[in-house]
């Protein structure tokens, strides 16, 4: 475990990390005096646990807890109460905090248990979050990829278009090629296929957005030399 101790008394300091070392876990301990310290130190991307005085010089409270989970959204947060700070732990708690101990009454096997199971609920709420956020992603690109891949407007019955829209690679971004078929006034099909630079929703987007030009100007009577210089002018 990477622990961040965020925590003004010298004596308390001596304390937690006495307790610590009686867990038996393996760690290594990184301490500061104040949230503005702090701050430097969680650039280190391995703290995965921060235990945190709710008394700071330049933090106090629900605040500190606040401040600390937009510093470090991802990362266990247990807060240190004193005793006479009946409510403050379950406040906390509710600002954010996976947990929080009670200073004098905090033994060796309480710590161990709390500092695990802290950051077992921290990953397991990162991986929902991400879990949450890689579905949102696969339903925006599949909603891109409809407009990218649209139904042939096509009135004749003798012709059938058959399309496939396929990744380059595994886990590949979305893209914003596109294709479209339709058929003219004049009896003719028109197809078109687009080469659009680039991955992702952007790409995706204005890949959509010159499909349904292309196909508005083809269904408007434009052709050739004409349609193009429309087309660029959209793009």
């Amino acid at each position: 475990y990477h622990i961040l101790l965020i925590e003004d008394d010298e004596g308390d300091t001596l304390l937690v990390e006495e307790l610590l070392h009686d867990t038996g876990l393996r760690f290594e301990l990184t301490t500061r005096t104040t949230l503005a310290e702090a701050r430097a130190a969680l650039a280190d991307r391995r703290i995965n646990c921060i235990l945190l005085d709710l008394h700071l010089p330049d933090a106090s409270g629900t605040d500190a807890v606040t401040a600390i989970r937009a510093l470090a959204p991802h990362t266990a947060v247990i807060v240190l109460t004193g005793l006479s700070e009946a409510q403050a732990g379950t406040e906390a708690m509710a600002a954010g905090a996976q947990d929080y101990l009670v200073k004098g009454k905090v033994e060796a096997d309480l710590m161990h248990r709390t500092v695990r199971y802290a950051v077992y609920r921290s990953q397991t709420e990162r991986a929902n979050a991400e879990a949450q956020a890689a579905r949102l992603r696969a339903e925006e690109n599949a909603r891109l990829e409809r407009g990218l891949l649209p139904q042939p407007l096509l009135d004749t019955s003798t012709v059938r278009v058959t399309s496939r829209y396929l990744p380059g690679a595994e886990m590949t971004l979305l893209g914003g090629d596109f294709l479209d078929v339709v058929e003219g006034d004049d009896g003719l099909l028109h197809a078109v296929v687009g080469d659009v630079s680039g991955h992702g929703p952007d790409a995706a987007a204005l890949g959509v957005c010159l499909r349904i030009a292309w196909r508005s100007l083809v269904l408007g009577g434009h052709r050739g030399d004409d349609l193009l210089h429309l087309m660029e002018r959209i793009r």
